[in-house]
């Protein structure tokens, strides 16, 4: 039997569905994962895409000859696409009930199976056969020619038919995406982030609703080394997998800690450095353009994140705070941190900033009085001022780039 189909699938078919259930905005939802699945391809290659069009609650990309051949290359980015929720690499034949069984029969015979099924999905009017119908006459085909059995629950093989574009799109093989929304549909926050295992993890989380990313980080320097920055540039590159050239920016505590260290009731220390941090944070994010500021924080897991001290440190912005691990225990977020590829990286020893001179005993239930009373003898807006003015800005570049950094010094 001579071959109807292309060596390799010319086509992906990408379904979304959380924006599926959009309103009258649904179309910017639709717009901006488009944009996003054309630039995460651009991030292996210019030219393996030769059109991208939403059809019918679809996106389907069009690849060209070279993207074809570098098929497993995009289908492994593909998965890295906030808002879809699967994808399939696809064979596109005419919508010819004779032309779709051959099809069909061709796609399973480079399959090992012994049971099967037909799935198919039609939003074509003008194809004069129903989905329930399609699936019985290209199954009973199957049938005829390699004896196998059909099996409607749990088959070894699943050959997909979808029906619209003015064509049928054939696959076997359904991979799942990441869901969520689109990155850049949610507005602009501002992730503080250390280099331990927690906070990019709730990074990751608020890219999955759809937000824009800058981060902040607070070092310790000299205190701490060259190492800690070294790792918050490499969790960052993680992160750049969904949201290319991340702003970080790098503000040091050391100062502020001295002052701490030296006129404060140690038990507090902790929940002052958060409240310094928290405040330069707010002002950086205002400057970047953000609505929120990000933690990796998780209830009860430290002494600084009781709900107590939680309210007290918060107290000090007017910002929104979300902790997209609130709920989540040690376990939970480090399968997630596997599954990101950055535990490794956050598990390399190093001192950071909020570890560094912890007392023994930490206050776990602080009092806003208490902590107000020791913030009495610190001359607060100085610090802050004095903080934000030194932070110096990076823009951590994908991996496909040059190893290089852009670094500059922003005024207060």
């Amino acid at each position: 039997m001579k071959s109807i189909l292309d060596k390799q699938p010319g086509y992906i078919i990408c379904h979304y569905a959380e924006i599926g259930i959009k309103g009258k905005n649904r179309n910017y939802f639709e717009r901006k994962l488009r944009d996003n699945v054309k630039r995460t391809i651009r991030m292996v290659a210019a030219g393996l895409l030769e059109k991208s069009k939403l059809v019918q609650g679809r996106l389907l990309l069009i690849l060209t000859a070279e993207g074809q051949e570098r098929l497993p290359e995009i289908i492994a980015i593909l998965g890295q696409v906030f808002g879809i929720a699967y994808y399939a690499p696809a064979y596109r034949v005419a919508p010819e009930l004779e032309i779709i069984q051959s099809a069909a029969l061709e796609l399973l015979q480079g399959l090992q199976f012994q049971t099967f099924r037909i799935t198919t999905r039609k939003t074509d009017r003008n194809f004069p056969v129903s989905a329930h119908r399609t699936n019985e006459l290209v199954g009973a085909y199957i049938v005829e020619q390699l004896g196998s059995k059909v099996k409607l629950k749990d088959p070894d093989a699943n050959c997909r038919i979808d029906l619209f574009y003015q064509a049928a799109f054939l696959y076997t093989e359904r991979l799942e995406g990441p869901g969520g929304l689109p990155v850049g549909v949610s507005g602009k926050v501002a992730l503080m982030l250390s280099g331990g295992i927690d906070s990019p993890v709730a990074g990751y989380f608020a890219l999955k609703r759809g937000v824009t990313l800058m981060a902040i980080h607070f070092h310790s320097m000299p205190y701490t080394t060259v190492t800690a920055l070294d790792k918050v540039r490499e969790l960052i590159k993680k992160l750049n997998i969904y949201q290319p050239r991340i702003k970080v920016i790098l503000v040091a505590l050391t100062p502020i800690q001295q002052e701490i260290l030296t006129k404060t009731d140690e038990r507090y220390r902790v929940i002052l450095y958060r409240r310094f941090m928290f405040r330069i944070a707010e002002r950086l994010a205002n400057r970047e353009g953000a609505h929120a500021l990000v933690t990796g924080e998780s209830l009860g897991q430290v002494a600084s994140q009781t709900v107590e001290n939680m309210a007290v440190i918060e107290e000090t912005i007017k910002m929104p705070v979300l902790r997209p691990l609130i709920g989540m225990d040690k376990k939970e977020i480090i399968a997630v941190a596997e599954k990101i590829d950055t535990y490794d990286i956050s598990i390399q020893q190093h001192i950071d900033c909020c570890t560094l001179f912890v007392p023994k005993h930490p206050a776990t239930k602080a009092k806003s009085a208490a902590v107000a009373r020791c913030e009495t003898d610190l001359d607060v807006e100085s610090l802050v001022c004095e903080a934000v003015e030194t932070a110096e800005l990076e823009i951590i570049p994908i991996a496909s780039q040059a190893e290089q950094i852009d670094h500059e010094i922003h005024p207060c």
